[in-house]
């Protein structure tokens, strides 16, 4: 017989910060979608060079909505390696700022390039700290 502690009972809610951070990624996804055209037209930063057209789409769908969309499925589904995904997910995101600070400062400006480097900071924030609700469940 089987103690009550080897398996949890019922499902793991989602702490309330992990569902703050759900909702500011569909807010993201829903934003990304609202400014491709402006971004097809006058490019987007990528690693120091601009983009533009298809490629600017292209960067968009991988970046601002399929990225995004792994990760709330990774959420919502408990996936152990949401954690993984999301340091190198944020971590491109913040790499690409720290590479945009230093060559494309000047045609952006410093908030355009920092406040998206913060955001990712303080998301890679909070899933450090909410590590342990991703942790693999033990197979019932």
């Amino acid at each position: 017989m089987r103690a009550a502690t080897d398996r949890p009972l019922g499902r793991k809610p989602i702490p309330l910060s992990l569902k703050i951070l759900a909702i500011v990624l569909v807010l993201w996804l829903l934003g990304a979608l609202a400014n491709l055209p402006n971004l097809l037209e006058n490019g987007l930063p990528l690693m120091g060079a601009f983009v533009y057209g298809v490629a600017a789409a292209a960067v968009v769908l991988i970046l601002d909505i399929i990225g995004p969309l792994v990760f709330l499925f990774a959420l919502w589904t408990r996936k152990s390696w949401a954690v993984i995904w999301a340091f190198a997910y944020m971590g491109f995101f913040i790499a690409n700022s720290v590479v945009a600070l230093f060559t494309v400062r000047d045609t952006l400006g410093l908030l355009p390039i920092l406040i998206p480097a913060l955001v990712s900071a303080c998301f890679v924030i909070v899933i450090y700290r909410q590590r342990g609700y991703f942790a693999a469940t033990k197979a019932g």
